[in-house]
This record gives C-alpha cells, sequence and structure tokens, in this order.
C-alpha cells in the first residue's frame, strides 16, 4: 500500500511538471499557459487582428481605401487623405479650405494667386468679375467718378481723360444747354443725340421753330429759319418784323 501511494505522488509530480509547459490551442492559434496573468482571449485578441474593410475605391489612384484614417469624401467622392492634395503646392487638403475650378483643386492661397485683381481695390476677384475698358472690377467697384454710384449694368461713358462717368454726370459735364427751353440735349432712351446750331446758340430739334408761330424749321423752299434780332423766325413773321 505504501508503494502504491509513492508511485501515485510521484505521478502526481510529474503531472505538475508537465503542465508548466504544456500548450493549448485556441481557435488555431497558439498561446502559452502557465505563469501569465492574461487570459488565453486576452492574448488572442492581441495577435489575432481582423483585416479592416475596404472604404472604396480612391478617385485619384483608383485603389481600396483601408482604414477611416485614410480616406475622406470630398466634391461627392472618396480619396485617400495623400491623394486629395493641392494642385500646385502638392499640400494635403483634408481639414482645409480649398476650391475646385476646372476640374482642378487647390487650396486657397494657391487658388487666390490663379485670380485676378480688381483695378480698383486690388483686392482678389474670388466671385463675379465685371470687365469694362480693358480692365477687371469687383461689381461694387466699378463707380461712377464724379457720384460714385455703381455701374454694373448701367450705362456709362468716359470723358477726355478716360475717367468712367455715368451718363448723368458727363451730361452735366458735357453736354450742351438748348437756347430756346435751357434743358440739356441728351440722348433718350439711347437713341442718338442731335442739335441745331443756330446763331451760334444751341438747340433741340424740337425746339427749333419759329419763336412766334411754333412751325418747325425745314429745308423745305420757304420753310427754312429767318433770324431776326436774335429770334428764331419763318419767312412769314421775319418779314412782319422786318417791315415794323
Amino acid at each position: 500500500m505504501a508503494d502504491l501511494e509513492k508511485s501515485m505522488e510521484n505521478l502526481q509530480v510529474q503531472d505538475d511538471e508537465h503542465s508548466i509547459t504544456s500548450s493549448t490551442i485556441t481557435g488555431g492559434t497558439i498561446v502559452q499557459d502557465g505563469s501569465s496573468n492574461r487570459s488565453s482571449q486576452d492574448v488572442e485578441d492581441q495577435i489575432v487582428q481582423k483585416p479592416k474593410k475596404s472604404l472604396g475605391l480612391c478617385a485619384k489612384c483608383k485603389e481600396n481605401i483601408i482604414g477611416h484614417e485614410n480616406g475622406c469624401k470630398a466634391l461627392g467622392a472618396l480619396y485617400h487623405v495623400n491623394c486629395f492634395v493641392c494642385q500646385k503646392c502638392r499640400d494635403p487638403l483634408v481639414k482645409k479650405p480649398f476650391y475646385h475650378t476646372d476640374g482642378l483643386t487647390y487650396c486657397e492661397k494657391d487658388y487666390l494667386d490663379t485670380l485676378e485683381k480688381c483695378d480698383v481695390c486690388e483686392e482678389h476677384i474670388k466671385e463675379r468679375i465685371l470687365r469694362a475698358v480693358d480692365k477687371q472690377y469687383h461689381p461694387e467697384c466699378f463707380k461712377c467718378t464724379d457720384c460714385s454710384n455703381c455701374l454694373d449694368g448701367v450705362p456709362f461713358t468716359l470723358d477726355s481723360n478716360n475717367n468712367v462717368l455715368c451718363v448723368q454726370c458727363y451730361n452735366k459735364k458735357f453736354a450742351y444747354t438748348c437756347a430756346a427751353c435751357n434743358n440739356l440735349i441728351v440722348s433718350e432712351d439711347g437713341a442718338e443725340t442731335y442739335r441745331i446750331i443756330a446763331m451760334d446758340k444751341d438747340f433741340h430739334v424740337s425746339c427749333y421753330k419759329c419763336e412766334v408761330c411754333d412751325v418747325k424749321f425745314s429745308n423745305d423752299e420757304g420753310q427754312g429759319c429767318y433770324p431776326h434780332n436774335e429770334r428764331l423766325l419763318c419767312h412769314a413773321h421775319y418779314k412782319e418784323a422786318v417791315a415794323q
């Protein structure tokens, strides 16, 4: 009986020694047991990592985008972070202002360098551009030199020094005054302007008539103007005036 107990004791010792070097196969991965305080599941989670899912194809390089940190969405498409860059400086554009024009993408600085500058304020024209007299303007910067009214969509003209003027200011400065009605001789509804010069004075076509009977003068025989004592007279009233 004593011999049997001893042999059982030896078997137990051998079994304990065997347990120290044994390995357990879990899920196809060998995990060492023994003195480690971590469970086999903890170690398995660190060794066995699931492959990251593809987010889709990059619109630029046409390769798979693996991992959210490596991709971004812009302009309705997916890109690798390192593929979505400025066309000029090649800096990544993620979380930065960018501009897309003519199929190309730029950072803010390089985009502004592609823009024209306003001839008045000398700032970049980012939106609508107004071109006039061989120059470019912000629409709100294109103004009459005299009254400062905005001329966007408004008729304008130039003086002899190439100053931009609205039609009203131009007429005030340069239009002739009718000697009959004392109003400016200006265009109506954009029509061409005519004036008549008589007795070294200027007249509207409609004001060029006899001052007595209002008969309009013409080039027809006997229908012309007969000035007398600084007055515009028809032939009949001219004869009366002379006879007096």
